[in-house]
């Protein structure tokens, strides 16, 4: 009884019944889902700048979800190929067989790493040859062909070779311990002076790594474009 008394009170408060009242109804449509922007970057670009394009595309845009992975830089290519990934940052060694739209972004100078109370740092710059006593780490040497080839001519296997590792913290970890000195992009090691690692430039001519920007071959989405446009302006605001 409670629940027919119920209806009928809301059928009244409605008033009477139009037949064609269903006719002039407008459907409420779903409000649009936020776009989302994919983005992949690769081991070696996480860095201040990333954070401040991320500052940037956040403040300008935040009704846009960005989805952030770091991925290995051979799965960072083929993602964005295979359309896993709208846009890419990466090391510029990782595209020189691929057929990508690479826009340039920033610059950073390979350099030494070694423990605070090293002989070396009376170097103001190391040359190589001063390394050749010292166990040696490279962090991403990919990234930088001469300097690759350069440690390669010095440390080959009648002296000793120059041990990859992979990833910068290991690098830190054992150069601080006093194991190793490493060579990796400086702004790294400027960052790891608290765990007992110093800095020194590298002699006889500067190395350098470069950051870009990726995007796949087909057509560029709106929110990349503009994603894009804020990189430039960060890598702008970096080199001036």
């Amino acid at each position: 009884m409670f629940l027919t008394t119920l209806n009928l009170t809301l059928a009244m408060m409605r008033g009477p019944a139009r037949p064609d009242f269903h006719h002039e109804m407008t459907p409420l449509s779903a409000p649009d889902p936020s776009p989302i922007l994919k983005l992949a970057v690769s081991a070696g670009t996480l860095s201040p700048r990333l954070a401040s394009l991320l500052a940037l595309q956040r403040a300008e845009e935040p009704e846009t979800i960005v989805l952030l992975q770091e991925v290995a830089a051979s799965d960072l290519i083929r993602g964005l190929e295979d359309g896993v990934y709208d846009v890419g940052i990466a090391l510029v060694a990782t595209t020189t067989v691929f057929a990508m739209n690479a826009q340039p972004l920033w610059v950073d100078e390979m350099a030494l790493a070694v423990p605070l109370r090293s002989p070396l740092l009376a170097y103001p710059e190391v040359p190589l040859d001063a390394l050749l006593h010292y166990p040696l780490l490279q962090w991403c040497p990919w990234a930088c062909e001469a300097l690759s080839q350069q440690v390669e001519a010095r440390f080959g296997p009648e002296t000793h070779s120059a041990q990859e590792v992979t990833s910068f913290d290991l690098l830190a970890v054992l150069v601080a311990a006093g194991f190793a000195v490493g060579i990796a992009p400086r702004s790294h090691i400027a960052r790891s002076r608290g765990w007992g690692v110093a800095m020194r430039p590298l002699a006889d001519r500067s190395y350098v790594v470069r950051t870009q920007l990726l995007q796949p071959s087909r057509a560029c989405l709106p929110t990349v474009d503009r994603f894009a446009k804020r990189a430039a302006k960060v890598a702008a605001t970096e080199a001036a």
